[in-house]
């Protein structure tokens, strides 16, 4: 059992490193998509995912990317994504799951703040983040990239215990506790990354 002290070092280290691994993601993007060429949204979503695969192993002992071989893969649900986290706990050493998407859908702020809330009801018994970001122009409106969260996020928005579930507009409760991840500048294509990291 981890002190509180390590534990919390703990998370604000896996916190920088899913950012790097965010921000890599949205380099490669760019870099995918830049001048006047427009790549199919799968190409691109591969180069994301690939760049941020290849990020990973520098950080984490196993790293699953369990759509990249799959084309048109469905986006998975929040729920399928704290399954994915649940089995990967018997998994030794630091590891990290990625996932790329390009369909519309519920906001990354709400993915993540769901995300938190189901594993607080089920905790994992390990430390984790999951950070739920997207590049491009899609939630930059709101002001922010996505989030990032672990499992002190729902105690610190709601310290009275009371949960009543995702708000319509989690941005505001995720600005005060500082999980907010900032917006990249525009650009004429989206893509979100939905990152579980492990220790």
């Amino acid at each position: 059992m981890m002190s509180h002290e390590c534990s919390a070092q703990t998370i604000i280290e896996m916190r920088t490193i899913a950012k790097q691994l965010f921000t890599t993601g949205v380099n490669a993007l760019a870099s995918a998509v830049s001048g006047t060429v427009q790549l199919h949204p799968r190409t691109a979503q591969l180069a994301c995912l690939g760049a941020v695969s290849r990020a990973a192993v520098r950080y984490f002992e196993t790293v699953l990317a369990p759509h990249a071989a799959i084309p048109h893969v469905k986006s998975v649900t929040t729920s399928e994504l704290v399954a994915r986290a649940r089995s990967a706990v018997y998994i030794e050493g630091p590891v990290a799951i990625i996932f790329c998407r390009t369909e519309k859908g519920q906001s990354n702020e709400h993915r993540a703040l769901s995300f938190a809330l189901e594993v607080e009801r089920s905790p994992l018994h390990r430390p984790w983040i999951f950070l739920s970001g997207a590049t491009g122009h899609r939630q930059c409106r709101s002001g922010s990239a996505g989030a990032i969260v672990d499992a002190g996020t729902c105690s610190w928005i709601w310290p009275s215990g009371k949960r009543s579930g995702v708000p319509n507009n989690p941005s505001s409760f995720l600005a005060a506790s500082g999980d907010l991840l900032p917006a990249d500048p525009m650009s004429s294509y989206s893509m979100s990354v939905d990152l579980i990291i492990l220790r």
